[in-house]
């Protein structure tokens, strides 16, 4: 199938012209179900994949569509106006969303689209955002089928 692991490494460098601090952490799945929000340096983003969708193109070729969730997460803005948390929200989505539309993960790979987002959780200190995106790809790089068994050949010491 396709990583995502080069999505988490083009979210890394900061934007040119980006005015706030950038992500202090970018990790995957594996990492956001371990968060411990005490303890978490923000702003951070996490890549998760979230849908897969097939169809069949033919003979060890397939169609697919490859979901994936970029969750953001700020420090709620104990604020100098109201709205303040959503428009630094609104900064970091806009930045990832320039980062990550258009873009293609791989050469045979389609350039990835943003689908709309939704809020997570919202508390006392931080806010969670998940934007969606999606790519298609054609998948050829299936194994082939081994060879067929055709006879036992023996060839170690007597039984």
């Amino acid at each position: 199938m396709i990583s995502l692991t080069p999505l988490i490494q083009h979210l890394m460098p900061k934007p040119v012209g980006f005015a706030r601090l950038w992500f202090r952490k970018v990790d995957g799945a594996a990492e956001y179900a371990k968060i411990e929000p005490e303890a978490l340096p923000l702003p951070a983003a996490w890549v998760v994949r979230s849908t897969d969708k097939e169809t069949d193109a033919g003979e060890r070729a397939s169609n697919l569509t490859l979901g994936f969730d970029v969750v953001i997460a700020i420090g709620n803005a104990h604020s100098h106006y109201p709205g303040e948390t959503d428009d630094i929200m609104l900064a970091y989505r806009h930045a990832v969303r320039k980062l990550l539309q258009g873009w293609e993960v791989e050469t045979d790979v389609r350039p990835i689209k943003f689908k709309g987002g939704k809020v997570l959780d919202v508390t006392a200190g931080d806010m969670y955002w998940a934007d969606h995106y999606e790519f298609d790809a054609l998948i050829t790089n299936y194994l082939l089928d081994p060879v067929p068994f055709s006879e036992l050949v023996y060839t170690g010491d007597k039984l």
